[in-house]
Order: C-alpha cells, then structure tokens, then sequence
C-alpha cells in the first residue's frame, strides 16, 4: 500500500481550479487576494503521488485560503533528483503566469519553500523583486559553498533586505541541513522569524501527531499570512537595478543589471 503524506493538522479541504502547471487555491471572499506560493522539496525517484496532489500539501493550501489568501502548488523538476536549473525555470514561469493571470494581488506574494527545495529560494532572494512580500523557509536545505553557476547565500541575503522570512527548524535536523540553517541563523536577516520545533524531526508536519508538532504549524501559517495582508500598496512591478538570475542550456547562471522579470530563466 501506497503511504502518501499528510498535515498532521486537520483540515477543510478547499478545492482547487487547475491551471494546467498549478493548482489555484482560493479564499470565499472573492477579490485580488495576496497569493502563497508553496515549493515542495527534492525527490530521489519520482514520488509515487506527484506533490501537488497530496493530501500534505492540498492541506497547507487549504489552510491558507481558509484564512484569508490565496495559494499556489506547483510541481517542479526535483521529482527527478537535483534538477535545480530546471525547478527554478519552471518556478520563474509559475509566479509570472501566477502574477500576471489577474485572479491574486500581484504585487502581494510569498513564497513557501520545503526542505530540499530550499537552494531554490536563493535565486528568488537574490532577485530581490517588489512583489515578494515574504519568505517562508520550513526546515530547509540552504547551500553553505558557492555552486558554479548559482547564487550564494551571500548573494541571497543581499538581496533580500528586509522582506519578511518565517524560517521553521526542528531539533533533531538531518546533519547536512543544519550548516546551512545556522548560517542565516548567524546573519539573522532584520525580517527574521523563527519557529522552533522542540523534539521534532525533519518532517514533522507528516507526523507523528503531536501538539507541539500542531503549534508550530499554526504558527507559521498565521506568521507568513500577517506579514502578506500587512503588505499594502502597489509596487509597479519588480524593482530595477538588482540582479537577475538567469539560466543558459548549460546551466550556468548569468546576471543582468536591469530589472528582474520572473519567466527569463
């Protein structure tokens, strides 16, 4: 039998409107709600349920149009093993077609990443655009050496000023995520919110069920849910003269002065 993950957090489910590359996850109050978007983590060997599709993750959506705004879950390439130039390209693509499709606030996303898609976070942070409004990060893999042809965390934190970040950490981590971790722990960036996880383990939102388990994933919901609906206003698009982070056929990150449009990688 076929164990496919779940919240440890029990949830209304909330359908979604499939938008052929994302799933769509929609308040009942209608508006241009500020969006989440949600990045699942790495897969070895494809998973036998695609990430999107799981309970897990058609949870913490659901959670987070049940307060308020809208989500997104995208499936990307880590399916397949360490395709990080092309999970990137394809998370580019999503948050231009998420923006630009009229059905969110535009100018009012964050985005959510799991675990091993945490390197996926630096090219984003980097970018530095207007729109991100906020950072969430559970328990995630953050690359500590310069990858050839990728952004640092260096360049990361440059970029990120003082967007909001909810970073989630558990106690007992998996040992080749933790330098990583305590390197934007040393930095602490000024938008920093810690949620600690006491006697948990890496993914302890699938279980086991505990209360404090249960907490810490209330906490970061209503964490990354305040700081987006206190974000007001209209940026105008991404802001110019940062770095944009681009990808050729080889692979190899290229860097532009003018402003950043999510879809050039």
């Amino acid at each position: 039998m076929i164990q496919v993950p779940d919240l440890i957090l029990p949830t209304d489910p909330v359908e979604p409107v499939d938008h052929g590359g994302f799933d769509l996850y929609l308040p009942e109050q209608g508006g241009r709600p500020p969006v989440v978007v949600l990045v699942h983590g790495l897969f070895q060997q494809p998973p036998p349920v695609a990430p999107r599709r799981t309970p897990f993750f058609r949870a913490y959506a659901a959670q987070l149009a049940r307060r308020g705004v809208a989500a997104v879950v995208l499936d990307h390439e880590l399916t397949g093993g360490r395709r990080y130039p092309e999970a990137a390209a394809t998370l580019d693509r999503v948050l231009s077609a998420v923006r630009d499709g009229g059905a969110v606030d535009g100018d009012r996303v964050a985005v959510w990443f799991f675990s091993g898609g945490g390197p996926l976070a630096l090219p984003l942070l980097a970018a530095g655009p207007g729109w991100l409004r906020c950072v969430a990060l559970t328990y995630p893999l953050l690359p500590t050496e310069d990858v050839p042809g990728w952004p640092s965390l260096t360049d990361a934190l440059r970029g990120l000023g003082d967007t909001p970040v909810v970073l989630t950490l558990v106690e007992h981590e998996l040992p080749a995520f933790v330098p990583g971790q305590h390197a934007l722990l040393e930095v602490r960036p000024a938008g920093l919110t810690t949620v600690e996880v006491p006697g948990a383990q890496h993914g302890f939102d699938t279980g086991p069920d505990t209360e404090v388990g249960r907490a810490a994933v209330v906490r970061a919901l209503d964490e990354v849910v305040a700081r987006l609906l206190a974000a007001r206003g209209t940026v105008g698009g991404p802001v110019g003269g940062q770095p944009c982070f681009s990808w050729s056929a080889g692979n190899h990150a290229s860097t532009s002065t003018g402003p950043c449009t999510p879809g050039t990688a």
